[in-house]
């Protein structure tokens, strides 16, 4: 088996999705068809291309990797001011996915991909063969001005190796002689031509064109490389070898092209000869990366081929901000132009993909990823400027920041990092002190604010002016501004940038979520457009191979914090890393245990549709009479029925629930339809094509948060949105009257989110139970057992695809379950077989009230299993905390008022009694609270003065 990954550098989700559904992009077609495809949330805080691509290949994040910009802080060792590549072969400190082939015996086979190769030029024995040249750049890119009939011959210098250019007769060719006398005849706009600066299979290579220019012919070159081979398979790094004959090209003219060398640009009034320019060299960087990968797809016999292509970064940056309809940067009046460009560019990716899938076998894996997505942007922002302004940094003699002077200072990685420098004597004020004097920096044309907030290192929103300690503290710009470490005295300190698209700081916008797409054994097509980390690639591919990936550090306390923040930045954004008070907070767009990567089983339908029919059957119904009455009494559309028939429940008395879908927008409240006929009760409710899209859309999206993310969704669910849940639920299993369930590919989702809500409610009754228990209320904690049960026997039902949200179907659903052992797994059966012992045992509880024999215990270790293996998070935390505004004062004696907006409590004590849920602790810990302290807390949850937070915290091993 070989797992192919292809990696296409800033294929923003977003960006791939709407080529596809334009029919651009067959091989993804091929992929979206038959695998799953999502969008994966990137590194954080910084989603430049060395953290996010070490993201994608350790599954891990940048507090664990340590790749946190293009170029990394202080290094290893190195003082804070300092920085080195983030690509340097020191880093990643979690070690990419390949690391683990040698350990199984595996081989690999790598083109152009980073952190294979070690300082010295080696790698590892389990590589057959790779090549990479970004490590040894001679020269960038650059023009050479000819002039028509002087007849001169000019030296150009590439690096070590010089070029004789010799001035065209007029309406002539441009002849170029390369060191060893091979002469090169460059037409005008005949396109490029590929060049070699020495003799032997390794030497460096370049394009050459001749363009015209604003001000004359030009000749152009691209970057100059040095490549290197390397790998055991002589087979492989020989046809590397001979793919260098087409010179390695690792990016565009994109500055070139930026500046106006080759005319204006569509944005400026060009007529798009520039960008045809432009998009010329970037077709160098596809044939020279495609003629490797061809190379490696030919000969290999590896088990894990990856293939990095960087011209999907190239024309972003250029020209993704003007199709960006959420950018400032967007252009309609050329957006079409530049759409069609980037088509363009995307196809030369999709080819090299589609020969991957080619050369794929039936029992291969197929992995489409990408480092991070691409925004529009604007304005660059020089953020040492206010800094040295405020007298919080100083500025060196060229301008710059000198950060040794500096108590403040923007670092010079221009990583999105504020630093306390050497000069600090109080680091955490002045860093709260340098977010103040930023957080009030303006547009000059707008007069927006260009700062959205900070972030930790994690990529936490920091809140109310906390530093998060002495730093560093990562500044978040609104939409369409970037950030800059370089000088800027001579000017504004927000001045436009050409550049239309960008990637530095994750402000968590949707537009920076990568693609992710696979095709493979075990892979089955996806229920949907999920968000998922985008460490989950890697885990996919380890799965693949049966390889395991290097554990991960977690967070001080020993927990892990959150995978991304949720959401943009905002100053009232609100974030709880491990403990998430689900009534309050936005849901945090997280790591996802449990994605709805699966479809469910084919024989559903078929099943559901057997028992619509025999539903029917029974009750004398056709379903082309059925069919005709419902369009003559509320209009065409897609018709579902849906609740008891669908699961087999009905009885004689069952109503007909009806959901019809039409095409016409909707709006306001629904309110159903109630039909009489021949002693039938039939009601149906309508919703829009859009609005329904939409929901699904939200429902994926909810599956892919974090747990208390999306448990906050849900029970938000019915105060924002149409369908509510009960509807959207009944859609995603409805069946048509022609036997078949459109909507059902959309289960996965539907199941991930049912379960999570279900098991939190069972844990707030699980909770409630054990405090009721030390509490003394023997009568009081067998009716939250009961609850507890229900919810998890909803919750495992859920998990398992069995969703329906009516409460009085629980039971019966669940020994309809148990009595077939339905279940997937020893270990969910064996929870399974817990719920129904003590089901079975509750009845005897209760007449016994002074039973002395604890419930608690079980209660709390079931919940907590049930959390583990429905892959929902590793362990539970739980606190109590007060509600907003909540105060307490001294009564009689003996005696305390809680008072709030809302009313009053009064507690049999002066203050709240020792022992402490004001801080997260396990759960399992309940079992330490004391008489009073639980039945104090107890009385404050059941009078809203308190609230329960339940807190997931995922311990993974990746």
């Amino acid at each position: 088996m070989t797992v192919y990954w292809v990696v296409w550098d800033a294929a923003a989700h977003w960006v791939v999705d709407r080529l596809e559904r334009e029919g651009a992009l067959p091989a993804v077609s091929r992929l979206r068809r038959q695998g799953m495809f999502a969008a994966a949330r990137p590194a954080r805080p910084n989603c430049q291309t060395p953290p996010s691509l070490a993201t994608l290949f350790t599954g891990s994040w940048p507090r664990d990797h340590g790749v946190t910009g293009f170029t990394v802080p202080g290094g290893r060792g190195g003082e804070p001011w300092s920085e080195v590549s983030g690509f340097s072969p020191e880093f990643p400190a979690v070690r990419p996915v390949w690391d683990a082939l040698a350990r199984r015996g595996l081989r690999g086979a790598f083109v152009h991909t980073p952190w294979v190769f070690d300082g010295s030029g080696a790698t590892g024995p389990y590589v057959d063969g790779a090549v990479t040249a970004y490590g040894d750049r001679l020269v960038r890119h650059a023009v050479l001005a000819v002039r028509p009939g002087e007849g001169r011959t000019r030296r150009w210098e590439l690096g070590p190796y010089v070029l004789q250019v010799l001035d065209p007769e007029p309406g002539g060719p441009v002849t170029v002689r390369t060191p060893d006398g091979t002469a090169v005849a460059l037409v005008p706009d005949g396109g490029w031509r590929p060049v070699r600066l020495a003799g032997g299979a390794e030497a460096p290579g370049t394009w050459l064109a001749c363009v015209q220019g604003a001000d004359g012919p030009l000749v152009v070159h691209t970057g100059v490389w040095r490549p290197r081979f390397a790998g055991g398979d002589e087979p492989v790094v020989e046809a590397l070898r001979s793919a260098s004959a087409w010179p390695f090209a690792g990016e565009g003219v994109g500055p070139l092209y930026r500046s106006g060398v080759f005319g204006p640009r569509l944005a400026e009034g060009g007529d798009g000869r520039a960008e045809d320019v432009f998009l010329g060299s970037v077709e160098c960087v596809a044939r020279s990366f495609g003629a490797a990968a061809d190379a490696v797809l030919a000969t290999h016999k590896a088990h894990l081929v990856v293939v990095y292509l960087p011209m999907t970064d190239d024309v972003g940056h250029e020209l993704l901000g003007w199709c960006d309809r959420d950018s400032a940067a967007h252009r309609p009046d050329v957006a079409d132009a530049a759409w069609e460009r980037i088509t363009r560019v995307y196809r030369w990716a999709d080819e090299i993909l589609a020969r991957a899938l080619d050369r794929a076998g039936p029992d291969d894996t197929v992995v489409l990823a990408a480092d991070h997505g691409m925004v529009g942007s604007t304005h660059l922002v020089h953020l040492n400027e206010p800094l040295i302004r405020a007298g919080l940094a100083s500025r060196a003699p060229a301008g710059e920041v000198e950060p040794r002077d500096s108590a403040v200072y923007y670092h010079p990685a221009n990583n999105g990092s504020l630093w306390a420098g050497p000069a600090s004597t109080a680091p955490g004020a002045d860093l709260g002190r340098a977010m103040r004097v930023l957080a009030q920096l303006t547009d000059p044309d707008s007069g927006a604010p260009v700062v959205s907030g900070f972030l930790d290192g994690d990529g936490v929103p920091l809140l109310d002016g906390s530093t998060g300690g002495s730093g560093p503290v990562y500044v978040a710009l609104a939409d369409d501004y970037q950030p800059t470490a370089a000088a800027g005295a001579d000017g504004p300190v927000v001045r436009r940038t050409p550049k239309s698209g960008a990637h530095v700081v994750n402000t968590g916008s949707s537009r920076l979520h990568a693609v992710f797409a696979a095709l493979g054994p075990g892979i089955a097509p996806a229920c949907g457009p999920p968000v998922v980390d985008n460490t989950r690639p890697a885990r996919l591919v380890a799965g693949q191979l049966g390889l395991t990936l290097p554990e991960t550090a977690g967070t001080a306390d020993g927990s892990h914090a959150p995978h991304v923040h949720p959401g943009p930045v905002s100053p009232h954004t609100s974030h709880a890393p491990h403990v998430s008070d689900v009534s309050a907070k936005e849901p945090v767009l997280g790591a996802s245990t449990a994605s709805p990567l699966t479809l469910p089983p084919t024989d559903l339908v078929a099943r559901r549709a057997a028992h619509v029919s025999g539903f029917l059957a029974d009750r004398g119904l056709a379903p082309q009479w059925l069919s005709g009455l419902m369009a003559e009494r509320v209009g065409d559309g897609l018709l579902l029925l849906t609740s008891s028939p669908v699961h087999g429940l009905a009885n004689a008395t069952s109503d007909l629930d009806f959901i019809r879908i039409q095409e016409e927008p909707i709006s306001g409240p629904r309110i159903s339809t109630k039909i009489f006929e021949g002693g039938h009760h039939l009601e149906v409710v309508s919703f829009s094509r859009d609005e329904l899209q939409a929901n699904l859309h939200h429902l994926a999206a909810l599956a892919g948060c974090e747990p208390a993310g999306t448990v906050a969704g849900f029970r938000r669910w019915d105060k924002e949105r149409e369908p509510r849940r009960k509807q959207t639920e009944r859609i995603v299993n409805g069946i048509t009257l022609n036997g078949e369930a459109p909507f059902l590919d959309w289960l996965p989702a539907l199941s991930t989110v049912w379960s999570r809500a279900a098991l939190h409610s069972a844990l707030e009754q699980v909770v409630h139970l054990s405090l009721a228990e030390a509490a003394g209320e023997r009568r009081g904690r067998v009716g939250y057992a009961f609850n507890a049960l229900l919810h998890l026997m909803d919750a495992l039902l859920s998990h398992h695809g069995d969703v329906y949200t009516t409460r009085k179907w629980y039971l019966l659903r669940w020994t309809r379950t148990v009595r077939t052992a339905g279940w997937r797994d020893a270990r969910t059966e064996a929870v399974a077989s817990e719920v129904e012992r003590l089901r079975k045992q509750i009845g005897g509880m209760l007449p016994a009230s002074t039973d002395e024999r604890a419930m608690a215990p079980e209660y709390l270790s079931l919940a907590e299993e049930a959390v583990r293996v429905t892959e929902t998070a590793a362990r539970i935390t739980v606190r109590c905390v007060p509600v907003d505004g909540v105060a307490t004062h001294a009564f009689l004696p003996g005696a305390s008022v809680l008072l709030a907006a809302g009313g009053g409590l009064v507690q049999p004590s002066e203050g709240e009694p020792s022992g402490q849920l004001a801080h997260p602790v396990p759960l399992s810990g309940l079992a330490e609270l004391g008489a009073d302290r639980a039945a104090w807390l107890l009385r404050s949850l059941r009078a809203g003065a308190y609230r329960l937070e339940i807190g997931y915290v995922e311990e993974e091993t990746v």
